[in-house]
């Protein structure tokens, strides 16, 4: 889980930022952008569930 919360926030935050800066998609994002209207807010939004992700796996990882 924590490699797939690392991923997701790289391609999440990764597409917001190449968004703010350059106006463009970047990554995964900017392929699902092609073929569905997807909100400009969505790149932060499944960086912040990569975070979520990693930050559950560390801490399911800390108890065991």
């Amino acid at each position: 889980m924590m490699i797939v919360g690392a991923l997701l926030a790289i391609q999440g935050f990764g597409n917001a930022l190449t968004r703010w800066l350059w106006g463009t998609d970047w990554g995964l994002l900017a392929v699902a952008e092609r073929s569905a209207d997807l909100p400009p807010w969505t790149g932060a939004a499944v960086g912040l569930l990569g975070l979520v992700l990693a930050a559950a796996a560390r801490l399911k990882g800390r108890r065991a």
